[in-house]
């Protein structure tokens, strides 16, 4: 049985409405296709050939760079730190940044927006100039921390230079540049809690305290679940300012994936061993944020 003509006018209708929302999209999709999807396989063609940029023809190996990267202790050494850098800087400027939240939330008017303002800037500075003022702050000549240890007539240990406490000065970095933008968010989340519960609460007998971690909290677990994804994300993939402030040293103990890859990539001549290495930081953080993503899920239904 032939559809009816009003039938067949609706179908071409929808086919025209279907060609022109494709129109519509084909462009922006092309672009990300071509900036975004092409150099991911690409990248991961290259890990599987041996190449140095300066030779035309890339040399197919297959695994082998794989294999050389999991049996490198070196590897194993850099992902170690950088996941280590990764953990103590999104937890500290989680923790931070929302007690930051929290002091502010009840503070209206110009101060609080100032103070706000202010610690947020930090967020929106480029990476390499906070970095050359952290390099000021802890020279142990003529720095900050040099002309403080002075006045109690100490010597300053040098920083940067030492094994011990380069990363922690790095991560104080990354910390002090996120606080500001981890504050906003909880800043915002905390807003969209009814000041209703907290009523209710305070005629119960429930002091700031027992509030803060028997509403606020709980509340804002997505809110956290959010950040803890993005700031893990943003951590596995700091390159700047650990570039500026240390270039991977004093003696490797601040080198992090990222680094280590430009280095392989422009100054070793290693694209392919570095395009593999790229391959595995890809896929790690993936896998993390799966998982990240699926226990956020979970823990959201068992509520």
């Amino acid at each position: 049985m032939s559809a009816s003509p009003r039938s067949r006018m609706l179908m071409r209708r929808k086919r025209r409405e279907t060609m022109t929302a494709f129109a519509c999209i084909a462009p922006s999709f092309l672009i990300f296709a071509l900036f975004k999807y092409y150099p991911l396989f690409y990248n991961f063609y290259l890990s599987l050939t041996s190449w140095n940029f300066f030779y035309p023809i890339k040399k197919f190996i297959g695994l082998a760079n794989y294999k050389t990267i999991f049996l490198s202790s070196q590897f194993w050494q850099i992902l170690w730190q950088t996941l280590f850098f990764t953990f103590w800087s999104s937890a500290l400027s989680i923790v931070i940044g929302f007690f930051i939240a929290v002091a502010l939330y009840r503070r209206r008017g110009p101060l609080g927006t100032t103070l706000k303002t202010l610690f947020f800037i930090p967020n929106i500075t480029t990476a390499s100039a906070v970095a050359l003022l952290w390099i000021w702050i802890f020279d142990p000549e003529g720095g900050l921390a040099g002309q403080i240890f002075n006045l109690f007539g100490r010597e300053s240990p040098r920083w940067l230079l030492t094994p011990e406490y380069a990363m922690w000065i790095v991560i104080s970095l990354n910390v002090w540049r996120s606080v500001g933008y981890i504050m906003l968010i909880y800043h915002s989340g905390m807003s969209s809690i009814s000041t209703e519960i907290y009523d209710a609460a305070s005629i119960d007998g429930a002091n700031s305290r027992q509030q803060l971690f028997k509403i606020t909290i709980p509340l804002l677990k997505p809110t956290t679940f959010f950040l803890v994804l993005t700031s893990f994300i943003s951590a596995m993939q700091v390159f700047d300012i650990v570039s500026v402030m240390t270039g991977g040293g004093p003696y490797g103990t601040t080198m992090v994936m990222n680094l280590y890859i430009y280095q392989t990539a422009f100054i070793k001549a290693r694209a392919g061993y570095a395009s593999a290495l790229s391959a595995i930081l890809f896929m790690f953080v993936l896998a993390v944020t799966i998982v990240q993503r699926k226990i956020s899920t979970k823990w959201g239904e068992n509520e």
